[in-house]
């Protein structure tokens, strides 16, 4: 009976020890190295931009403040202070830039000095030289910037994505080395400025739109908008074909918005009734839902009427054509805001987004991370890892390859 009692006892103590030195080597588990680097190794300003901020990014955020020193090395006849000015400013071609604590990137912003001249291979070479500890400096070390566009043949570029909430949406041209980044939640309705009267909705957020047989935004109530809460959403669990409908279909077809073309003749434009869809969290809050009637404006553009469901007033906003990006945009709290890059200054998007999938019932509204889209006056084309290695890949294979322009 003592035998047994001490095996049991010797397991038991071995079970604990074994806990307690497991739960010690994941609370001990040092973190990998905050590294800060640049954003990318190159990129250009263009002839008519005036400015450009480069971009220092940290592999997570930082706990303290921390300073990160840079030199910049002008080619001949480029001069500080005479062609161009920075901001951190910089004193004997070095820049202290300080990173307070929480953030994950530093940004110098570049600006150029009114009526400048650069010739196309004037440069300007960046180095980090030092970081103040924990933060070390990363492999990506050096960045060289042009006075003029480049076509870049390649590099690598890592996402501004927002954390693992996906709380940006990034657009990336490949041309030009660089990215965009803006808050996914920031907009809720984009206004084509093509010849076609098209308006979408934000498909980073989950949003939906249902028409109702209203003109007035004045006489539309709650009772107008009984059972949507079950109808007009997306669910991750269980997906409805019956919600298809309010939804803009994935492919970037603008015949297959869930807002119809607005039309010249008011009171052809009907009352829709949005959900904004889901905010940035864990868990996304709901954002809430907003009645809006969109008619053509006296000028060429677009009049968005919107207010909560429950209001007897609402506000106005027009929003103008402005042929430079494919979409101009609106927020219901803040009017006009700047989202894409102009048309010709992006390729492909990093999002969250509203797409379609069949579970085998027909094709449901689903949302998906991590999901890339193209610009809409781009065109792509998918070759498989197994039919063609990436590094083997050429400009000759390109003939045989089938383009998409679906979003």
């Amino acid at each position: 009976m003592r035998n047994i009692q001490s095996i049991l006892f010797s397991l038991a103590f071995i079970l604990i020890s074994l806990i307690a030195f497991q739960s010690c080597t994941k609370r001990d588990a040092p973190l990998s190295d905050n590294e800060v680097k640049f954003e990318t190794n190159q990129q250009g300003i263009g002839v008519n931009d005036n400015t450009i901020n480069i971009r220092l990014k940290l592999s997570r955020a930082t706990d303290r403040d921390i300073t990160v020193l840079l030199t910049m090395q002008p080619t001949a006849g480029v001069e500080y202070g005479t062609d161009f000015t920075t901001l951190p400013a910089a004193s004997n071609d070095t820049i202290r830039l300080n990173i307070l604590s929480g953030n994950s990137e530093g940004i110098v912003a570049l600006n150029k000095t009114p009526g400048a001249l650069f010739y196309d291979n004037d440069k300007l070479v960046f180095r980090i030289i030092s970081s103040t500890s924990p933060v070390i400096i990363g492999s990506l070390n050096q960045f060289t910037l042009s006075f003029t566009e480049i076509i870049s043949t390649g590099g690598t570029i890592t996402a501004d994505g927002g954390g693992a909430t996906y709380g940006n949406k990034v657009f990336f041209d490949l041309s030009a080395n660089s990215q965009a980044d803006v808050l996914r939640t920031s907009w809720d309705l984009g206004f084509y400025s093509g010849a076609d009267w098209k308006v979408i909705l934000n498909s980073s957020s989950a949003m939906m739109a249902r028409q109702i047989d209203k003109n007035d935004l004045t006489q539309v109530t709650a009772t107008d908008t009984l059972g949507f809460s079950s109808e007009v959403f997306f669910s991750q669990v269980a997906p409805m074909t019956t919600a298809l409908p309010y939804i803009d279909y994935p492919d970037g077809d603008l015949s297959r918005t869930a807002i119809a073309d607005v039309s010249a003749n008011d009171a052809d434009n009907k009352v829709y009734i949005i959900n904004r869809g889901l905010g940035i969290g864990v868990p996304a809050p709901q954002r809430g839902w907003k009645k809006v009637r969109i008619l053509r404006s006296a000028t060429g553009g677009y009049l968005l009427q919107h207010a909560d469901i429950a209001s007897s007033t609402f506000t106005t906003v027009e929003i103008g054509k402005n042929t430079a990006y494919n979409f101009n945009y609106a927020s219901f709290e803040n009017g006009l805001i700047s989202v894409e890059p102009e048309k010709d200054k992006w390729d492909i998007a990093w999002t969250y987004f509203s797409n379609v999938t069949n579970f085998g019932g027909g094709e449901v509204p689903y949302l998906f991370q991590d999901f890339i889209i193209q610009n809409r006056n781009v065109q792509t084309a998918k070759v498989l890892n197994t039919t063609k290695p990436y590094a083997a890949f050429a400009l000759s294979d390109v003939a045989s390859l089938t383009f998409s322009t679906a979003q």
